[in-house]
């Protein structure tokens, strides 16, 4: 019964280290999409795990918590999305997080952040989010 016990916990341990696989390639949007595009693209990409992309629509800033996100969220369903001024977009999501990932700044469930970023030559990067 112990080594059961001891068992299942290195078990959901080691899955909680590595990655979860990814389910789908998603395209990083051209250079003329918009903020609401591109928001679109990574929240798709974190859901998919595909953390390359994830990473390409996100500025230096804001790479440590795009690495978090598409490391701890099993899944993540947008529900809504809403520019609200240059650079600043709300996104709705649902996210459930893998076992212990959750680190208390989103809860489970519906959901509202606002992701800001920024324009360079290779489109909308996201800089930073916050609860909005």
């Amino acid at each position: 019964m112990t080594l059961a016990v001891v068992a299942a916990v290195v078990v959901t341990g080691m899955a909680q280290v590595f990655p979860l696989p990814r389910t789908a390639d998603v395209a990083v949007p051209p250079p003329e999409a918009t903020a609401e595009d591109v928001v679109r693209a990574y929240l798709t990409a974190v859901d998919a795990h595909d953390c390359a992309t994830a990473q390409e629509l996100t500025a230096l800033p804001f790479a440590t918590t795009t690495e978090t996100m598409c490391h701890d969220a099993a899944s993540l369903e947008i529900t809504d999305l809403e520019t609200v001024g240059t650079g600043a977009v709300n996104a709705g999501f649902d996210v459930d997080w893998r076992f212990f990932a959750d680190d208390g700044s989103i809860p489970e469930g519906g959901y509202w952040w606002t992701y800001f970023l920024t324009r360079d030559a290779d489109g909308w990067r996201i800089t930073d989010a916050g609860n909005g």
